[in-house]
Order: C-alpha cells, then structure tokens, then sequence
C-alpha cells in the first residue's frame, strides 16, 4: 500500500524525482488553454458562458451572485458552522495584521532621503476551486490578507455547482468578508475573465488561489504575457512527517491520509528514524484504506502512487532530505522540536510538536494555507498581506549628494557602453556649475 525504503538507497533518479516533482505539469493543457483564454479576451462573457457550458455542463442566465443570494446562503447555514468559521476568522485576521509592513523613509547625512513605500493591488480576485469539494477557507485565507493590505476591490471566482448555484456556505462567508461580486465560472475561462475584466468586472491586476491543472496553466500563461500578478504556480498538494522514535504511529498515520485525501495526486511522505515507527504507521495506513472510510479511492490512490516512507540513521539526514525537497507543509514530530528550527529550510508552513498537525493550518490556527507546492518553497513563500502589496522605492538627492556620484557613474556608464546618456544625464546637471 504505502512503500517503505532506506533514503540511501535511493537512486539519483529516484531523488530527482521527488525534488522536480512539478515536472512539465502544463505542456498537456495548454493547447486547450491558450485559445479559450483568447476567446474571453475578444468575445467576453459570451465565452464565458460558452466554456462553462461545454466543459462543465451548465449553462448560465447570470453570470453573477445577486445579493439576494449572498443572503440566502448566509441565512441557510446554521449558526453552528458560522461561528465556527467566525473563530478561524479572528484568527486568520490576528495572524496577519503582524504582517503589515510600515513605510520606511531614512535621511543620509547629506541631506538626500530614500526609502521604501507599501501600496495595496487595490483590484484583486480570488478563486475558489469547486467540484470534488468545498472550500469556504480559502476565501478567508486569500481575502483577510488582501483586506488588510488595503485592496478595495475583491472578487471571487468559482465554479457554480450543477444547478448553476454556488454553494450556500460559499455565499454565506463571503457574505461574512464584504465580498459582493462573485463570479460563477471556473476552469480557464474564470481565470481570463478576472485578468481581461468583463462588462460588469473590473479587470483585476492579481489573482491568487489554488486550482485545477487547467486553472493553473491559465494563471502561468497570463502572468508570462504580463497580464496579471499570480501568486503562485500550484500544483498538487503534499506533506513530509519528520518523526523519531516517541511519536505517535496513529497521529502520524492520519496526518499522512489527511494529505492524501485533498486528490489523487497529493503526496504524502514519512521520513524516520525508527523502524518500529514506520511499519506501525504502515500498518495504520492499510488499515484504514482497507476500512473503506471517507474519500476512500482518493486516499487510495495518493497513498499507493505517492506515499511513501523513507528510514533515516539520524534526524540530520532528514531534515537535509526535508530541505532539498521543499515541502509545503512539514510536521516535525520529536522531542524538543525548537532546537532544530535553525537547521530547518525551505517549507512552506512548519508545523512543530505532537500537536501541529496540517489540519490545524488549514482551519483554525491563523496562518495561511494558501502555500508554495511542488518544491517551490525552496525559493518562493505562502500567501501574505505582502502578496497583495507593491513596493515602491524613493531617493531624494540633494545637489552635494549627486555631485558626489558625478565621477563614479561616469565611470561605470562607461564601462557599460552608457556613458553618452546615463553618465551623461549626471553630468549635464554640473556643466554649468559655477561653484
């Protein structure tokens, strides 16, 4: 069901696979892709309306959630489930009020000042994937970060399920966050919407969310055109467990099925010390897919195509595994776990001690779940309030300050072949200098 192997026996092949495994994930998709995009840029909601009935069946009379809707699914869900979001939401909000950065403006002691100013992306959308599940927490994963970081205008693109409705608990939190205009369109055809505007969209300058393979190329392509801003290129989801010995195999075990039950091709990993460990958690994992519970064939099929545990001889040797891999979610399940924070790189959220699970991330605790995949935190972040910021840098040179340059940039534009201009724009503001 789930294999277990010793991490040096592991090929250079096998090892490049694990750390490239985004892999060419768009080259099958965008020759389908490209021309819907294309459609949405000349013929607007007509194609919209086009693709949504083609690829998901349903054949829209409007293209927006009326505020009468937002109501109703407000009012349809029951006060239970509101307050429980209401508590993810207060501390998704506490989280990231942390985050927001001040201006900066220093002065030199020659009178000249720079600095750094934050600007919100004030047309921001947001999508939220429909079809094999809900996901009313990634409205408040992407939209509480934007609201803070000052974007005035958010919407929110989703699929509408097969009546052409959105789901009322959808309708109800984006109710709860000031969200009015939604979008009922998925796939690629939602994604060229929000970057090209429609009659009664803006066009926003970022989108962010996680998606399909088909939503996902559609956001690479529009960014590589200069389009919109993205916030990351997704892929599927994953999760490595670094444990010891004092674990707990059934803890450990449910946290990896956790994973797997996201999709077919989310990847579940274990790395251990301790051989006990890994055919206790293997055993629990058998058990359970054998048991028939919950999203069974998904879990089913995560754990047999990409789980897997790897047997370590110490704990460095994972955590230097754990670093070329780049996980999106990590669990560090071992005694005193702080003490290996500096050793540890490249994750896109950390989760530390017997009582972090991923699950907590994704709900309740505060930070973001909206996370770099497929080995990409080696190099990019999570979603933040800076996501959803630019940032400007500013110079005020004085004369003295400049004329301190004059030489030096002369220099150096030479070098470059610049010097008729670049040097030459420094210069000219000396010709006529009679100091």
């Amino acid at each position: 069901m789930i294999a277990i192997k010793r991490l040096k026996d592991l090929n250079d092949h096998d090892l490049w696979k694990l750390f490239n495994r985004l892999g060419e994930v768009f080259s099958s998709v965008m020759d389908v892709v490209i021309p819907i995009i294309e459609d949405v840029r000349d013929k607007g909601e007509e194609a919209v309306i086009h693709y949504t009935e083609k690829y998901d069946g349903i054949r829209l009379t409007n293209l927006y959630a009326t505020e009468d809707e937002l109501t109703k699914g407000y009012d349809n869900i029951p006060r239970k489930e509101i307050d429980a979001f209401m508590q993810a939401r207060d501390n998704i909000f506490e989280f990231h009020l942390h985050q927001k950065r001040e201006n900066l403006i220093y002065s030199r002691e020659d009178g000249s000042k720079l600095g750094v100013i934050y600007q919100p992306i004030e047309k921001t959308a947001i999508y939220v994937p429909g079809g094999k599940a809900t996901y009313p927490t990634s409205i408040l994963m992407a939209a509480i970060p934007a609201l803070i970081a000052g974007c005035k205008d958010i919407t929110l693109i989703t699929p509408p399920g097969k009546d052409g409705e959105i789901s009322n608990i959808i309708l109800a939190i984006s109710r709860i966050i000031g969200i009015k205009r939604i979008l009922k369109a998925g796939g690629a055809q939602g994604i060229a919407a929000a970057a090209f505007g429609l009659d009664s969209l803006p066009k926003a300058n970022i989108i962010v969310g996680p998606g399909n393979l088909y939503v996902t190329a559609a956001k690479a392509y529009l960014f590589s055109m200069g389009i919109i801003q993205i916030d990351s290129i997704a892929g599927p989801s994953d999760v490595l467990i670094i444990a010891d010995e004092g674990a707990n195999p059934k803890w450990i075990a449910f946290d990896l099925l956790s994973q797997a039950e996201h999709d077919e091709k989310a990847v579940p990993i274990l790395v251990t010390t301790s051989h006990d460990i890994a055919d206790r958690v293997k055993e629990e994992i058998t058990m359970d897919i054998n048991s028939g519970k919950g999203r069974h064939e998904i879990k089913k099929k995560s754990i047999s195509n990409n789980g897997l545990i790897l047997l370590t001889d110490d704990l460095d040797e994972a955590i230097l595994f754990s670093n070329n891999f780049g996980p999106e979610h990590m669990e560090l399940m071992v005694s005193n776990p702080m003490q290996y924070l500096p050793k540890i790189q490249n994750v896109g959220s950390l989760f530390l001690g017997q009582y972090s699970p991923v699950a907590a991330g994704d709900y309740y605790s505060g930070t973001n779940h909206i996370l770099p995949t497929g080995g990409t935190s080696r190099f990019s972040s999570g979603l933040s309030v800076e996501t959803f910021m630019r940032r400007t840098t500013v110079q005020f040179l004085t004369k003295a300050a400049l004329k301190k340059g004059l030489e030096p940039i002369g220099i150096m534009s030479k070098v470059e072949g610049f010097d008729d201009k670049h040097g030459g724009s420094i210069e000219i503001r000396f010709n006529d200098d009679q100091e």
